[in-house]
């Protein structure tokens, strides 16, 4: 059975049906790379596996994702673009800060669902050398995702790295920090902060989202900038 229902497929009348076909088979795909991980490691999960849940064949998988690692890549853009739609939902893409936040408190809300994903996809970027090629999100799989959001398809969905970027980009226009801001550096502490802080958490038992906002605060007025209570 796939993962993805056809309830919303009035909505892409508008796209391609070859479009709408990619869009589905890669998100079912990915979603059920996903259902496999609340049990099994990375390692442990085999493409035909994949395929079985999503109802594609083995060589059909390979025109979506060259490799198992693209699943991770893809997921982080579908995770990403959800961040976004929460800093909006909850007023915070106005500010670096408010950005910064939203990051942290929506992986970490993610993460009680499943708190393998992220541990996993930290493992990955450890242990990945070589750069794997990332294909973007397209409008069609935006809209399948959030069918109900108006403008889904101006949301940023590049990863961490984008996240951090944007969030740095809006801080220094708002003059959140000094100028005298070193904003490469503060881009890598709050980098160390977002993929150092999980293993802490889940060796010690502590709570995942207090231990990162925390940081952050921490991060922030270190930088010499405020937070507001």
């Amino acid at each position: 059975m796939s993962l993805l229902s056809d309830k919303h497929s009035g909505l892409f009348n508008s796209f391609p049906l070859k479009e709408t076909k990619f869009a589905k088979t890669r998100l079912n795909l990915t979603f059920a790379f996903l259902s496999e991980l609340e049990s099994k490691s990375f390692e442990e999960i085999k493409i035909k596996d994949l395929c079985k849940i999503a109802e594609v064949s083995e060589p059909t998988f390979y025109n979506y994702f060259p490799e198992k690692g693209d699943l991770i890549l893809h997921y982080i853009q579908i995770w990403s673009l959800q961040v976004s739609v929460f800093a909006n939902e909850k007023k915070l893409s106005g500010s670096g800060f408010g950005m910064l936040s939203a990051l942290f408190r929506y992986t970490a809300k993610e993460s009680k669902k499943n708190p393998r994903i992220l541990l996993e996809i930290i493992s990955f970027q450890a242990r990945t050398l070589k750069s794997l090629k990332q294909q973007k999100l397209t409008n069609a799989e935006r809209m399948l995702l959030f069918p109900k959001i108006v403008g889904i398809e101006n949301l940023d969905a590049d990863g961490v790295e984008g996240i951090i970027r944007k969030a740095i980009s809006v801080a220094a226009k708002n003059g959140e920090l000094p100028e005298s801001t070193d904003w490469k550096s503060f881009s890598l502490a709050i980098a160390s902060c977002f993929f150092g802080v999980p293993i802490l958490s889940f060796q010690l038992n502590q709570n995942l989202e207090k231990l990162w906002l925390e940081s952050l605060n921490y991060l922030w007025i270190g930088a010499g900038g405020k937070v507001n209570e």
